[in-house]
């Protein structure tokens, strides 16, 4: 029996007891995203082997958490990406004015600055105060993790850069408060925000949404399960609502015409619906 084959066997026991034993189902998941990730945490441990892993993970609550980390968050900028908000800007405001009441799905959120980017996003182009803005992530831990913690104060100075690089046009320190040598957002930008455990593997539509932003999941989904989250955001998003979702490009053109989504930009993820 070939090697490759003895670590393909490794891996389904590993996401089979995950799913038994922690209830988080990785099952369905891209398996080179996978190894990718699960790789880079066996070589930082020193652990040889997928079986040595899933023996440590179940045994071991620290590395059980560092593994959901690894699967789960994706680290990245406040106001990463500036033109591509730009743009985001240019699109959702006149859309998100059109309606007396918005409903925004951020769904498998992997960052609290993804979250923060959107809110004073939507807060200066004067549609936050109407907007009811769901925040979901398969893991009610992390979930709440996110809404506690915020991010470091020491990386303030960056993000400031990043804000006014794609478009902010205030004073970004005026959206936050301190708390615990972190950055949290003001009382008054956390009243419309809505946190909730949902899993895009299993669970199914719960509304109808304006806008639904997906970032970052799609691209670690396999493919049964990326059309599985297509599928169920095209049954929540209202007449021509807007999906932002990083596509990968060989994929996104795929898009189009299945689920009827037109793309505003390939290039930037931003697709309407169109039932």
């Amino acid at each position: 029996m070939s090697a490759l084959k003895v670590e393909d066997i490794e891996l389904d026991m590993l996401l089979e007891a995950i799913y038994r034993y922690r209830g988080d189902d990785f099952r369905s998941f891209d398996r080179l995203v996978l190894m990718e990730k699960l790789n880079a945490l066996m070589k930082q441990n020193s652990i040889k082997t997928y079986s040595a892993l899933q023996g440590s993970i179940l045994h071991d609550n620290a590395q059980w958490d560092a593994l959901l980390r690894s699967f789960l968050l994706c680290p990245s900028p406040l106001f990463g990406e500036p033109q591509r908000l730009q743009f985001l800007r240019s699109q959702l405001s006149p859309w998100l004015r059109s309606h007396s009441h918005t409903r925004i799905w951020m769904a498998d959120c992997s960052s609290i600055e993804e979250i923060y980017t959107l809110v004073i996003l939507l807060q200066e182009e004067q549609v936050y105060e109407k907007a009811a803005i769901y925040i979901t992530c398969s893991n009610d831990a992390l979930l709440q993790e996110m809404a506690d913690t915020g991010f470091s104060v020491g990386k303030f100075a960056e993000y400031e850069k990043n804000y006014f690089s794609s478009g902010g046009h205030g004073k970004l320190a005026n959206y936050f408060q301190e708390k615990d040598g972190n950055l949290i957002l003001t009382d008054h930008l956390q009243k419309n925000i809505i946190w909730s455990q949902f899993s895009l593997i299993t669970d199914t539509s719960f509304n109808e949404f304006e806008l639904i932003s997906c970032r970052r999941a799609l691209l670690n989904f396999g493919v049964a399960l990326r059309h599985r989250a297509l599928r169920l955001f095209a049954a929540s998003l209202t007449p021509f609502g807007l999906l932002d979702a990083d596509l990968a490009s060989h994929y996104s053109s795929k898009i189009n015409t299945a689920w009827h989504y037109q793309a505003i930009s390939d290039e930037y993820g931003l697709y309407r619906y169109h039932p």
